[in-house]
């Protein structure tokens, strides 16, 4: 029987102009009465008699707040008469509702309280700024009002202090408000909203799963330059980070899908057994048209969930041949460090990639010497070990070379073994 909604900067004299029911008023809702308009009164025009957007300046200009047109500037509770309420204490429901909502918001952050009695259902429009005083400091701060706890507990804290000013408890509690505040037509558009935006996630997910394949498709694991397979590895793991986190994301939004898809075939059950569902014959067509979305989603979440089993698929090729692509960097590296050209090659790998993979013609004719020298004492080194080796009648398939270096005694003992 309650509804909140958050007014942006540029809403505000929309929201006042149907609550004032000024010029323009009939634009916003087409079931005014003009004829009954002079019902209406304002429960807060005492403590508020300034016009609501000099008000809403002034109180915004009093307290911290981000200057942006995205920030909720206005609150406004909208709650509707409910029909078991009796007729001798309906103006008296208004008057215990504005009270709860007072004491509730704070009479410093009211802007009105407009009982509307010229449309269908008699309703009061309660309009306050979302003040917070955090630290002793006042801020604008929709968010840690409405919060989920705070929205759940509204209709209840209502109802109770409603039965205890009135005497019995009114309907304040429906179906449609027991989880929330918004009618069932609010509700179902909210869904209908949270459906598509999931889907369209999946969607997004999907096509950004589908570029990440392509690049990984792009990298060389075949090269044989160890430089380019440093860059493909590199790569290569940035690809698979990125598949991970889509492929979390996508789980995560087809999770969303089913959920909602569940949720709505139990609304649309209590649908059915609603009284007016079965007085009106149109809202069986609307049911059944709900149902056909029902069943057409539920093919597109099972398209999804086998377009994620390809992507899952391609995810596992991209790790072996990662797994494979690291086999081969570590083979290029141990058979450096085996002849000794492990330092030589990590200063070349430093230099080089420091200058976005160039290499000075004089800086590389440097290390050319390095390496040569190096490969001149390692051949040496090696020549010694083999006429050591002759010398103490070792066969050579006792011997095994190892990517550590070994002493002419450990040699020795290989031999010995």
């Amino acid at each position: 029987m309650a509804h909140a909604q958050k007014v942006k900067r540029t809403g505000v004299i929309g929201l006042v102009i149907h609550c004032e029911r000024r010029e323009g008023c009939e634009l916003s809702n087409k079931d005014i009465d003009m004829s009954r308009t002079h019902l209406n009164y304002n429960l807060a025009e005492t403590i508020q008699p300034m016009k609501p957007e000099i008000f809403i300046k002034k109180r915004i200009d009093e307290v911290k707040h981000i200057k942006r047109d995205d920030i909720v500037y206005l609150v406004d509770w909208i709650v509707t008469l409910p029909k078991d309420v009796l007729a001798d204490d309906q103006e008296r429901f208004f008057e215990y509702t504005y009270d709860f909502l007072r004491d509730k918001y704070g009479i410093q952050n009211i802007v009105s309280a407009w009982v509307h009695n010229d449309e269908a259902t008699p309703h009061i429009h309660f309009s306050f700024i979302p003040v917070v005083e955090i630290d002793g400091i006042e801020r604008l701060k929709c968010k840690d009002i409405l919060t989920k706890k705070e929205l759940k507990r509204f209709h209840p804290d209502l109802g109770a202090y409603l039965e205890n000013r009135l005497g019995y408890m009114p309907a304040i509690q429906n179906d449609a408000t027991i989880n929330g505040n918004c009618t069932i037509k609010e509700l179902k558009n909210q869904e209908d909203l949270s459906l598509k935006k999931s889907l369209k996630n999946v969607y997004d997910h999907i096509e950004a799963s589908k570029n990440i394949i392509v690049e990984s498709n792009k990298i060389n694991y075949e090269t044989t330059n160890i430089f380019e397979k440093t860059k493909s590895l590199k790569k290569s793991h940035q690809v698979i980070d990125e598949l991970k986190n889509t492929n979390k994301q996508l789980q995560s939004d087809v999770r969303t899908l089913s959920h909602l898809t569940l949720t709505q075939k139990k609304e649309i059950d209590s649908y059915r057994q609603m009284p007016l569902a079965k007085q009106l014959k149109e809202k069986n067509q609307v049911i059944n048209n709900l149902y056909d979305s029902i069943f057409s989603l539920e093919k597109q979440i099972k398209d999804q969930e086998y377009d994620f089993s390809c992507l899952r698929n391609n995810y596992d090729r991209l790790e072996n041949k990662t797994e494979k692509l690291k086999n081969q960097i570590f083979i290029h590296e141990s058979f450096l460090s085996l002849i000794g050209l492990d330092k030589v090659f990590n200063e070349f790998k430093r230099i080089f990639t420091r200058n976005d993979y160039s290499i000075n013609i004089d800086i590389l004719k440097d290390i050319c010497f390095k390496t040569i020298k190096k490969s001149a004492m390692m051949f040496k080194t090696l020549k010694e070990r083999i006429n050591f080796l002759s010398q103490q009648n070792i066969s050579n398939k006792d011997v095994f070379l190892k990517k550590e270096q070994h002493s002419y005694k450990d040699i020795y003992e290989i031999g010995e073994v």
